[in-house]
């Protein structure tokens, strides 16, 4: 069962997983919100970057066209959500990601995701981004992608409406 394959207390959560819990017409919204609702009842913490609320709003508006209004009142309503935890990186913590993209010959934009989960200690990142499964398994992370792959090709191509 999907929501059996949380094995851990606390989480990293990537951008698109926010994104997509928060567009109820997404295509991998059902799989997203059954993962997350069964997170936030069995009190599992939920670790984001700092900044990511905002990125999020960025995706709603510029990429999949939500109207603004709409795309603030979800962001901010996701923020009531109890079990978030945000977290900022500092410097040495930029230093890490780029060293450890060069040693995992991966982009640091996923890599910094790593970086964010050994730092507040996470179990693991739920994510939509085929990518970390190999990346996870790598650095000893739990790798949670709830959207099956089948779903995630026709979410590629995703516009609000």
């Amino acid at each position: 069962m999907l929501e059996e394959r949380l094995l851990g207390t606390k989480y990293v959560v990537d951008i698109n997983v926010v994104a997509i819990y928060l567009v109820e017409n997404h295509p991998g919204n059902e799989y997203v919100s059954k993962l997350l609702d069964s997170a936030i009842k069995n009190k599992v913490k939920l670790v984001l970057f700092d900044f990511l609320p905002f990125r999020v709003f960025w995706i709603m508006t510029s990429k999949w066209k939500a109207p603004k209004k709409e795309a603030e009142e979800s962001v901010l309503s996701f923020l009531t959500l109890p079990n978030l935890t945000f977290v900022c990186l500092e410097k040495e913590d930029i230093k890490n990601a780029f060293e450890l993209a060069k040693k995992l010959h991966h982009d640091v934009y996923d890599v910094v995701y790593i970086v964010l989960a050994k730092k507040s200690l996470a179990d693991g990142i739920i994510t939509t981004d085929t990518d970390f499964e190999v990346l996870c398994s790598k650095v000893g992370l739990e790798y949670v992608n709830p959207v099956p792959k089948h779903i995630l090709e026709r979410s590629v191509q995703y516009k609000w409406g």
